[in-house]
């Protein structure tokens, strides 16, 4: 994915221990537990944050040979808040988070990207397996999704002047997303309001 372009280099999330039989157990079971994260955040915040989620097995994503999940929210501050709930699992470990919202990559994508280490337990003992996780907004879903088949096309060669309205295109993206943040919080802020003025039951 172009997203995970800074990562195409060797570096942790191109680890391999994601593959084989153990990384798909691996994902299976970090699945579950991100339906529990999700389930805790609807007794949060009173709704459900996460509007796709979708995976991958090891070598069969052109920009990482770990397993891994991708999952859509609404709006940046509920990516920021399924990270904070992940983090805080006893039985799941967030070893590399990488923020390309506030530091967007080279093209422009914007997300952030986590390796999970989810214990597996076999006959020979307890294997910690690495999967990566994509969080990010439906904007940039859609643009990524652009982005990709754009490099794709161009086995990764884009003339300069595609590569400048890709660049726009994120820029716009992230104005689009900002200002759905925007409108977020202040509805947040409106319920959260009247809750506070909202007799005791």
């Amino acid at each position: 994915m172009t997203g995970i372009g800074p990562e195409r280099t060797d570096s942790p999330l191109r680890d391999p221990a994601g593959g084989g039989r153990a990384g798909g157990f691996a994902l299976e079971d970090l699945r579950t537990k991100i339906g529990i994260v999700r389930d805790e955040f609807v007794d949060r915040h009173g709704y459900d944050p996460v509007e796709h989620v979708e995976s991958w097995t090891a070598g069969t994503a052109p920009s990482s040979e770990l397993a891994g999940i991708r999952i859509t929210c609404g709006v940046n501050a509920d990516v920021y808040r399924l990270r904070d709930l992940l983090a805080v699992r006893r039985d799941a470990r967030v070893v590399e988070a990488r923020d390309y919202i506030r530091r967007a990559g080279p093209d422009g994508y914007r997300g952030l990207c986590l390796v999970v280490e989810v214990p597996v337990a076999r006959s020979d003992g307890v294997r910690a397996v690495r999967v990566e996780v994509q969080i990010r907004t439906g904007v940039m879903e859609s643009w990524e999704f652009v982005a990709t088949r754009l490099h794709t096309g161009f086995a990764d060669h884009l003339p300069p002047e595609m590569l400048d309205e890709l660049g726009a295109a994120a820029e716009r993206a992230r104005d689009l997303d900002s200002r759905i943040g925007a409108l977020h919080r202040r509805m947040e802020d409106r319920i959260a309001g009247a809750q506070e003025k909202a007799p005791p039951a």
